[in-house]
């Protein structure tokens, strides 16, 4: 199973100013510099919260240590934004579902009553594929999944090591009577076209079966591809970019190593 304390967050960076603070958007997982509603997002700032609270459960609430946070859209909307997280110098949370594209603005504000406005650009898709290290590149935090021609099934995480040092497990296609599948995780994907999800893996195309939600974790999407061709099997060719592409817009390239 995926491991949620590993998966990357958007940066919301909160800057002071002389009479407020201000907040700077960008996407979950990959650092880049647009959300998509349903998606994973994170503010960084100072005097946030005075301890850390986190989410305990589905669904998760607007109101979390005494904070909360609230998007208005480009059509002038405001809804709660769901927290999974506050502390001193970070916040997570889930961009509301009903966010129109186009410029939006954030208002956190904290127990004591203190706030932080800035913006946010909202998309249909902003897709964003988790890495083990939470710096959006590097090792992939995803699966090797394998199948027999017995229906016999293994699965196999691509990573391993420890916070900030996770690096590719070394992973062998053989025999080639076997199938085998890599299953990704990422947010802003979701609310993609009828267009198909595009995926290539060490340059090659790999065709992607599933790209949606994630039942049990708010934001979270998962894209199933293969089976990956005997093709990219070989020692010593080291780890390889899996890229993911969401009506023409390419996610942060992930890697994994396969043998």
């Amino acid at each position: 199973m995926i491991h949620p304390k590993r998966v990357a967050l958007a940066a919301i960076v909160f800057a002071g100013m002389a009479s407020a603070q201000t907040i700077s958007s960008t996407s979950a997982g990959n650092w880049g510099p647009i959300v998509a509603p349903d998606s994973i997002a994170a503010g960084f700032g100072s005097n946030l919260a005075a301890e850390t609270t986190a989410a305990t459960s589905l669904p998760l609430p607007t109101t979390l240590g005494g904070a909360s946070l609230s998007v208005t859209d480009s059509q002038k909307s405001s809804s709660p934004a769901e927290l999974y997280m506050v502390s001193s110098g970070q916040v997570n949370f889930l961009v509301p579902s009903g966010a129109a594209v186009g410029a939006a603005s954030l208002t956190y504000t904290a127990k004591a009553g203190a706030q932080t406005t800035g913006t946010a650009l909202v998309s249909n898709v902003a897709p964003a594929v988790f890495a083990a290290n939470q710096n959006g590149s590097g090792a992939a935090v995803a699966q090797f999944f394998r199948v027999t021609p017995q229906n016999q099934v293994t699965v196999t995480d691509t990573f391993s090591g420890s916070s900030g040092s996770y690096t590719t497990n070394p992973y062998n296609l053989g025999p080639s009577t076997d199938k085998v599948y890599l299953i990704l995780y990422a947010t802003g994907i979701r609310r993609h076209s009828l267009n198909p999800v595009q995926s290539t893996v060490g340059g090659v195309k790999v065709p992607v079966l599933y790209a949606g939600i994630v039942a049990g974790f708010a934001g979270l999407d998962q894209i199933n591809i293969g089976p990956l061709p005997f093709s990219l099997a070989g020692t010593g060719k080291g780890d390889i970019p899996v890229q993911i592409t969401v009506d023409g817009v390419p996610a942060n390239a992930v890697m994994v190593n396969v043998q």
